[in-house]
């Protein structure tokens, strides 16, 4: 297991083995690089023994409210803070924590394991349940290693892989093999094992909270937190980078950072038709150095097969592979990179005006004629109802909660006839868009359209796609990836703002993210501001295809996972290039990935 980790930590190795338990670490020294914070670490009082992944920011912070020396420390790093802080608060010292983190801790007297995820699982954590016996790891290649782990595919987790591209925790591809979601403790003990949340992300407007506070103060409010989250994720011992694009995000956090009197080195994508390599780009008035990463499809096919297989899951993301090869050519220039992550989903971004208000507006004209409206239902609305059944819902629904009646989630699913056909199954699979209808039901009654929209696309979009290949891309070149705009107290900064102040009611060009935008009008550079908003150009499937369609559909065909789990499949990749577009291009990522990464893992 500690050899498939080696890429997220080649620094160190360490293990702890006593009664029924044992601990593997694999270090990637960011703090305190001294043999001082090796892992597994025991706690000073010998009690607690920790395997950690990831980083408390504000441990100075937690130390001084123990009101703990730092002469009366062993070392300089988080983990021995972490320790300390469960000793005297137990699991409540998870509220207090701020930063990304999975990692197993034992208190050798009771005999008790628990296993814990950060708030929206920045750092992964999976398990396996057998016997009495729970193994678990940082990733599913790890976790294989075990004996009587399944490495076979979960035949219900690959409908759910079809349709969104990813798996929705506790699900994993692998059957019986299980991931702990953001926000959730495992405790196992002579008595069992269970699990439960610990934290949920829920938007509730606090409107007398803001009363008589003008739209300036909430932004400068907004903007400390901003300068405050970014220079916690600059806490390191080792050099720090930032993953730039021309969004609002990342430079929302250079400019947060600037303010905060620092500036660091920024590495930017940029998809190219002639030369592949890193070369140095204009600072644009700041002091730190800039460089572009140039990349032709056909350095990105060449990368294939070194990256899925690093993954801690398959995802299906082409942002994945350029996010790979961005960090993994910077990465003798940073060990930690910062990015803006999350702001999307956080403060309302992506197209979430235009398509609450689209869907405002499918409620209105919703007692029209069904003949008039059935391509608009069948188009805007998922599920394995009729279009027609859809459109009865619609009505009798109340505005708050049509999102959940559309199933709307940010990317479209892959339609159900696809799936079936890939599956090469008759009829609709039962569990096809499930988990959508889940998530939704545990949404507050009283949350509003917007509330329910943003809660789903974070415990979806964000956790288990763009959370997840970000954690593997860059551990996977021995690397950290950092994110503020999921910092805790600007996360509940933000989700106590009224609707308004995250997307604006009416359409238009500059309507999402209202709160960052407000704040960039007077700290951030005119034209970043005021830019539309454009999709990461990392490059098609398409081009991929037009550049060795033989190669790719290999990848695919070739691993006997998926031709015994996907007799369609074969079948459907036979449609014209052109058919791969929105969720059907991101399908043939999905499968890809999976594709590559499971003959890797020697899954079946």
């Amino acid at each position: 297991m500690l050899a498939r980790l080696e890429r997220r930590g080649p620094d160190a190795d360490g293990r702890f083995e006593e009664g029924p338990l044992t601990l593997g670490h694999r270090r990637l020294s960011i703090l305190d690089l001294s043999d001082a914070g090796r892992q597994p670490m025991v706690s000073a009082s010998g009690r607690f023994v920790c395997s950690y992944n990831g980083e408390v920011y504000n441990f100075d912070e937690l130390r001084d409210e123990m009101g703990v020396e730092p002469g009366a420390l062993r070392s300089n790093s988080d983990t021995e803070i972490l320790l300390l802080a469960w000793e005297r608060w137990g699991p409540a010292a998870l509220d207090r924590m701020v930063g990304q983190w999975a990692f197993a801790l034992y208190d050798r007297e009771e005999r008790r394991l628990w296993l814990a995820r950060d708030r929206f699982g920045e750092k992964p954590l999976y398990y396996h349940e057998d016997g009495g016996t729970t193994s678990f790891a940082s990733s599913l290649l790890a976790l294989l290693q075990v004996p009587g782990v399944s490495r076979e595919l979960d035949p219900d987790a690959l409908v759910e892989f079809l349709t969104l591209r990813y798996v929705v925790a506790p699900r994993t591809v692998l059957r019986n093999v299980r991931k702990l979601p953001g926000g959730h403790l495992l405790e196992a003990g002579p008595e069992g094992t269970t699990v439960r949340a610990w934290y949920a992300p829920r938007f509730r407007s606090r409107a007398e909270q803001f009363r008589g506070r003008t739209r300036e103060d909430l932004c400068e409010e907004f903007g400390a937190l901003l300068v405050q989250a970014s220079h916690r994720c600059l806490v390191s011992d080792v050099p720090v980078a930032l993953l730039l694009s021309d969004g609002i995000d990342s430079n929302g956090i250079r400019c947060a950072m600037r303010e905060g009197g620092r500036d660091v080195p920024t590495f930017t994508y940029v998809m190219t038709d002639d030369q592949t390599g890193l070369v140095a780009a204009e600072s644009g008035g700041y002091d730190a150095p800039s460089w572009d990463l140039l990349v032709t499809p056909r350095g990105r096919l060449e990368t294939l097969d070194e990256a899925f297989p690093g993954f801690t899951e398959p995802v299906g993301d082409g942002a994945s592979l350029a996010t790979w090869l961005l960090i993994r050519n910077a990465r003798e220039h940073a060990t930690v990179f910062v990015c803006g992550h999350g702001s999307d989903e956080v403060l309302g971004g992506y197209r979430l005006s235009q398509d609450r208000f689209r869907l405002q507006g499918m409620k209105w004209i919703s007692w029209l004629p069904t003949p008039m409206l059935r391509a608009l239902f069948d188009n805007k609305t998922f599920g394995r109802e009729t279009p027609d059944t859809r459109q009865r819902r619609f009505r009798r629904t109340p505005l708050r909660r049509v999102p959940e009646v559309a199933r709307y989630l940010i990317h479209r699913p892959l339609p159900q006839d696809d799936v079936s056909q890939i599956l090469g199954v008759p009829g609709v699979p039962p569990t096809y868009l499930d988990v959508v209808d889940r998530l939704y039901a545990d949404c507050a009654d009283d949350a509003s359209a917007l509330d329910r929209i943003q809660e789903v696309m974070i415990r979806t979009f964000l956790a288990e796609n763009i959370l997840s290949f970000a954690d593997s891309v860059a551990m996977d070149s021995s690397a950290e990836l950092r994110l503020p705009f999921l910092d805790r107290d600007l996360v509940e900064f933000v989700w106590a703002l009224p609707d308004a102040m995250r997307v604006a009611l009416w359409p238009g060009r500059a309507n999402t993210k209202q709160i960052l935008r407000f704040w960039g009008e007077t700290h951030m550079p005119r034209e970043v501001v005021e830019r539309r908003k454009r999709t990461f150009n990392y490059g098609s499937i398409r081009e991929l295809l037009a550049e060795d369609e033989g190669r790719v559909h290999d990848r695919m065909l070739g691993s006997a996972a998926l031709r015994r789990a996907l007799p369609g499949l074969e079948a459907w990749l036979r449609q014209p290039r052109e058919y791969f577009r929105g969720p059907w291009e991101g399908t043939v990522w999905a499968l890809l990935s999976l594709g590559i990464w499971a003959e890797a893992g020697g899954v079946r």
